[in-house]
């Protein structure tokens, strides 16, 4: 009978920080599969052979949304789903999108099992939208101020605050995301992250 493996969810807001928070179970021994890499991966650098999810995608909200190489344009397609009253049009996108992510998460999944890890982490921005959730034995919950979100994204992104606020305003809240949860990260720029993260690590027996 194989050993059973932990499965830990990290979610958190736009912005919240969970790479770096992966990077730092990276360090603990501890792997990761970053769902928004595996999201990227199904739509980009497949021009002459596009995946099953680009096609999807495609189809559901036109040639408009790619790009001169045939890739996935990510801000026309942001355009399309956050604007003011396009809330279906979101749903309509994740309803696409979420079952190729989990197929690919699930495979990698089963890869680092094979190498021999016994916990990993899965990175997924929107972990009970996406029911991303049902895999996980733990989840933690990567925390920062909504302030902090919107400077971060506006940075990250290039987009104005308003355009984030109304990215976050689409996404559970932090309320409700720590009512989920198993333990939480704050990540706020003044908290020592790393030692909360051994903190959780050794709570769950996750280093054993």
């Amino acid at each position: 009978m194989s050993e059973k493996i932990k499965i830990v969810g990290l979610c958190g807001r736009s912005g919240s920080g969970k790479g770096y928070v992966c990077s730092i179970f990276e360090r603990l021994g501890i792997p990761s599969v970053d769902t928004d890499a595996v999201y990227k991966m199904l739509v980009m650098g497949c021009r002459e052979n596009p995946t099953p999810c680009l096609s999807a995608i495609k189809k559901a909200f036109g040639d408009g949304v790619l790009d001169a190489a045939g890739d996935l344009n990510k801000r026309a397609l942001a355009k399309i789903v956050f604007a003011p009253g396009n809330e279906t049009r979101l749903q309509q996108l994740n309803a696409i999108t979420h079952k190729y992510i989990k197929e690919e998460t699930q495979k990698q999944i089963a890869s680092l099992k094979d190498a021999g890890f016994r916990t990993i982490l899965i990175d997924a921005p929107v972990l009970f939208e996406s029911g991303f959730d049902k895999l996980c034995d733990l989840i933690f919950y990567v925390y920062a101020p909504e302030a902090v979100l919107v400077q971060r994204i506006c940075a990250r992104d290039e987009i104005t605050e308003q355009q984030a606020r109304r990215r976050l305003d689409a996404q559970l809240s932090n309320t409700e995301l720590a009512l989920r949860c198993d333990g939480v990260i704050r990540n706020d720029d003044a908290s020592d992250v790393e030692a909360q993260v051994v903190r959780l690590a050794q709570q769950f027996s996750l280093l054993d």
